[in-house]
C-alpha cells in the first residue's frame, strides 16, 4: 500500500509540472527529422538535363540550399536517384539529399538522392508546420498529460504535446485508424497542422490539430 502511494504521488507530480521543466525528449534513433522536401516536376520546354528534372523545396524553411551551395526559395535538380524504385507520382513529400552532380556541357545541375517518398491522405495542401509525432510513453492520472513528442521537420526542435487531433485532417476513417495504429506501435506519424493551447484541469496543455496526414510509399514489388 505504501509503495502504491509513492508511485501514485510520483505520477501525479510529473503530470502537474509545467512542460518547460521537463527533461528534453529522447530522439528516436530510427527517425530522422531532416531532409524532407516538397517537390514539383519541371515542365519547362528546353533541352535535357537543363529542363525536365525536379524543383524541390525544404519543408518548414524559407530557403533551400541547392546543389551549388546557394540558398534559394526552391532548387532545380536534373536527376532523381531512386535506388529503391519508389513511385513518386502519388507522393507529396520526398526525403533525401540534394547533392552536386555535373553534366557534360551543362555544369553542376544537381541530383536528389531519394531515401523515402511520402503520400498524403487527402488532396488538400497541408498547412502550418510539418512534423513527426510520437507517443513518448508518459502516462498520467490528470490532464494535461504531455504524452507525445513533436519533431519539427528540418529543424532541431522538439516539443511536448498533451494531445493530437487527427479528425481535423478530414482524412478517411481508415487513414485515421492507420495513423492511430502507427502512434500506438511506437512509430512516427508525419502530419501537417498547428499547435493550440488548451485549458485542462491541472493547467494549460498544447494540442496538435492536423490538417494533413502523410504515409510512406512502399517499394513496388518486382
Amino acid at each position: 500500500m505504501y509503495t502504491r502511494s509513492i508511485v501514485a504521488l510520483l505520477i501525479f507530480s510529473s503530470c502537474c509540472i509545467w512542460p518547460s521543466a521537463w527533461a528534453e525528449p529522447v530522439v528516436d534513433d530510427d527517425f530522422n527529422p531532416l531532409g524532407y522536401y516538397t517537390f514539383r516536376q519541371d515542365l519547362r520546354r528546353c533541352v535535357s538535363p537543363r529542363c525536365g528534372g525536379l524543383f524541390v523545396k525544404a519543408v518548414n524553411q524559407k530557403l533551400t540550399r541547392c546543389a551549388d551551395g546557394v540558398k534559394r526559395t526552391e532548387c532545380y535538380v536534373a536527376l532523381l536517384a531512386n535506388p529503391h524504385g519508389l513511385a513518386i507520382g502519388s507522393a507529396s513529400l520526398l526525403q533525401g539529399r540534394i547533392r552536386p552532380k555535373r553534366f557534360s556541357g551543362f555544369g553542376n545541375l544537381g541530383v536528389f538522392k531519394l531515401r523515402a517518398a511520402i503520400s498524403s491522405a487527402t488532396a488538400s495542401t497541408g498547412e502550418g508546420t510539418v512534423v513527426g509525432l510520437q507517443d513518448n510513453g508518459i502516462v498520467c492520472i490528470t490532464a494535461p498529460c504531455f504524452s507525445y513528442d513533436e519533431f519539427v521537420l528540418n529543424r532541431n526542435k522538439i516539443l511536448l504535446l498533451s494531445g493530437i487531433d487527427l479528425e481535423a485532417s478530414g482524412a478517411a476513417e481508415q487513414d485515421i485508424d492507420n495513423a492511430r495504429r502507427l502512434l500506438a506501435d511506437g512509430e512516427t506519424l508525419l502530419a501537417a497542422g498547428v499547435n493550440k493551447r488548451m485549458a485542462a484541469r491541472a493547467g494549460a496543455g498544447t494540442a496538435f490539430f492536423a490538417n494533413q496526414l502523410y504515409f510512406p510509399i512502399e517499394p513496388e514489388s518486382p
